[in-house]
């Protein structure tokens, strides 16, 4: 027979991609199809004795594979992919992933039988993707509706199904994977076939077109090219929901703050070109826009958002050096530039999170990988530190904090400097802190190391660098000699670079850079410490109110806590709790519990007590989404707290996020329980 009947999904997608894309990378074929490389050969092995028949032959080399023959009876085969409609060639992941991003995007109810027949496949496969979506979904703060004769439906806010599209599609393709389809029109199947059902090859193409007028009129889209990839798909969503007629609601105070930021004139540019093309956003859409070109920049005030959240954004970022070094047993120098560093990634950082924003790492698993220790210190650390704000650092945050601090160990050993070096990297500077710290470390015949992202390579190279690194395989884009490395240096690239500096080493002058004027080291704990958290515990209070709604019940707490004696005045720090609960990142999710803690000059000593409502009130939660609650731990520390103090909070304040027994004894306890609670988690010891 010469039809494709007996050929398996799996076979057809490989037959189909070398037909269209000989060759293909073996490896990467296995991980796009999540199979192993040897079962990729089996495949081929099947299908070279079907192609015998049209003298066709699918061979392998150099971790390739590629279809040879003679081009029309390549033709031939291509043909008999003419009757079979694309969205069935696809794999068990990339319906899966179609499924979730059409339900993201959905303006109505679908009928799970749809997508029976989108993909060719019976309705108990569906039910199984189903599962799995469902699962993934709740931990974005979504639910799936699966209610028979009704259909399919995410519950959530707008603005939490947008980032769960976003990071779908990031989780789904890598990173060069996904700049080449921008930058390359590269011709990869599965994406190819993604955006045309989730937003239409034509919108697909102008926005394309709109951001290749932009990158050449505006500054702001140049320096990183994982930015540029995310403005390309929040501008889609944009318009396809403003063309839905379901744009995104905001609060309106947002949108005015949001679109009044100096920062925020790309936003003009963008509004220019999206006019020149027939499309105008209301301004909500603009402020969507414009929170997420933002997202990784300085627009904001500085500590405006640690300000609001009620700390101090650099006594933060020593707290998180200090106990990481703690947990390392290493001294790390606190240096201006380690401070300056953190202080400029955390303070958008912080904005990202109480806005439900993620930051995109493409090397994060490296960096766990290769910073196992280091990464773990500080994950304890910003844990510690950070979830007395009810903030939970993600994985890709905490990556480049990481690099940040490792940069500044390796920074530490000193150097001598002569050559200039141009780091190529798709990722933007903060990608490489750690790389450009190791080569300053291992060669110091290095003066200064500059990066630039792919869009920028061009124009930079003509600056006459000493050394071209990269840590992409740009061989194809440039004739110059630029070398590529991984960005861990492993030994095999220090060798090669070791090499080329050898052979440059005449053409350098010699410096020496001084070090940087250090904070002082922060001191070890007193026996004050330590009577301070036994009088915190021995003080706790559980209290019950009967409020409607949270401003009362926050007025209750702070009177009750007046009449205690515990705060001195109630004015400052009312206000202060007020600001917390209006951010909106007070409520642990899915718990019916919230976090307020407030450092203030109202008290003399640490505070920790549980409040509890007889009936539910509403509370803003992530996303702007509405939770409710009916328990309320508040913490109070002193502006100047000691840092033993401040991470026994810590501990206390990251086991709500980490254990549901300590919710339900807070919700459920007497105070004997919750005491005793609180004591074997203050006393816990973790392992490095």
């Amino acid at each position: 027979m010469n039809s494709m009947d007996g050929f398996t999904v799996r076979q057809k997608f490989i037959l189909s991609n070398l037909i269209e894309r000989s060759p293909l990378s073996i490896k990467g074929l296995s991980q796009q199809i999540d199979v192993s490389e040897r079962t990729i050969m089996r495949e081929v092995s099947a299908m070279n004795d079907w192609l015998r028949k049209y003298k066709l032959r699918i061979a392998s080399g150099g971790g390739e594979l590629a279809i040879s023959g003679n081009q029309k009876d390549i033709d031939t085969i291509r043909k008999l992919f003419d009757g079979i409609p694309p969205l069935w060639l696809l794999t068990q992941e990339q319906r899966q992933v179609l499924i979730t991003a059409q339900l993201l995007l959905a303006k109505e109810p679908i009928k799970s039988a749809y997508f029976g027949c989108q993909f060719n496949v019976v309705e108990g496969t569906i039910i199984f993707y189903l599962d799995k979506i469902e699962s993934w979904l709740r931990t974005k703060n979504l639910k799936l509706i699966r209610r028979r004769g009704y259909g399919l439906e995410i519950i959530g806010s707008d603005w939490s199904k947008r980032n769960a599209f976003a990071e779908l599609l990031y989780n789904y393709k890598s990173i060069s994977e996904l700049l080449a389809f921008l930058y390359e029109d590269h011709n990869d199947y599965s994406l190819n076939v993604f955006f045309e059902v989730t937003f239409g090859k034509q919108l697909v193409a102008d926005v394309k077109g709109m951001l290749k007028k932009l990158y050449s009129e505006s500054s702001v889209l140049k320096d990183n090219d994982v930015d540029n990839f995310s403005t390309f798909i929040h501008l889609l969503l944009a318009i396809e929901r403003t063309r839905s007629k379901m744009p995104i609601e905001l609060p309106e105070e947002l949108i005015e703050d949001t679109l009044s930021i100096s920062g925020v004139s790309v936003i003009k540019d963008i509004a220019g070109v999206l006019d020149e093309n027939g499309i105008e956003l209301p301004e909500s859409e603009l402020a969507y826009l414009a929170i997420h070109l933002m997202e990784d920049r300085n627009t904001y005030p500085d500590d405006k958002v640690p300000e609001e959240l009620g700390f101090d954004l650099e006594d933060a970022v020593r707290e998180i050096v200090s106990i990481t070094g703690k947990r390392l047993n290493v001294a790390i120098l606190c240096d201006n530039q380690l401070v300056s560093g953190l202080m400029q990634h955390i303070n958008p950082a912080l904005y990202r999170l109480t806005m439900g924003l993620e930051v995109r790492n493409p090397i994060i698993d490296d960096i766990k990988e290769y910073y196992k220790e280091l990464y773990e210190a500080v994950d304890y650390a910003c844990r510690l530190v950070f979830s007395k704000y009810n903030l939970l650092i993600p994985a890709n945050e905490l990556g480049y904090v990481t690099m940040h601090i490792g940069a500044a160990i390796e920074r530490q050993h000193g150097s001598e400097n002569r050559l200039r070096v141009l780091l190529i990297c798709p990722n933007g500077i903060s990608t490489v802190k750690i790389l450009c710290g190791k080569l300053k470390s291992k060669f110091p015949e290095i003066d200064a190391v500059d990066v630039c992202s792919l869009r920028e390579m061009d124009e930079k190279i003509k600056e006459n660098y000493d050394i071209i690194l990269s840590t992409v395989d740009v061989s194809k884009k440039s004739e110059n000699d630029i070398l590529f490395i991984s960005p861990f240096l492993p030994s095999k690239d220090v060798e090669k670079v070791g090499a080329l500096i050898n052979a440059r080493i005449e053409e350098g002058g010699g410096m020496k850079i001084p070090p940087d004027e250090g904070f002082p080291e922060a001191a070890g704990e007193t026996e004050a410490d330590f009577v301070a958290a036994d009088n915190m515990i021995k003080n706790f209070k559980l209290k019950s109110f009967e409020c409607d709604n949270i401003r009362s019940t926050i007025g209750e707490i702070v009177q009750e806590l007046y009449g205690s004696g515990f705060i001195a005045e109630t004015g400052k720090v009312e206000n202060q709790i007020l600001k917390r609960e209006a951010k909106g990142s007070v409520v642990i999710p899915g718990s019916h519990v919230a976090l307020v803690h407030i450092r203030t000059e109202e008290i003399d000593s640490p505070f920790v007590g549980v409040f509890r409502l007889e009936r539910f009130i509403e509370m803003k939660s992530a996303g702007f989404s509405v939770e409710n609650v009916d328990t309320i731990l508040v913490m109070l520390a002193r502006k100047n707290e000691r840092d033993y103090i401040l991470e026994m909070l810590g501990k206390i304040s990251a086991s709500l996020v980490e254990s549901e027994s300590v919710i339900n004894v807070l919700r459920f306890g007497d105070i004997a329980d919750i005491r005793n609670e609180l004591i074997k988690i203050i006393n816990r010891e973790e392992s490095v």
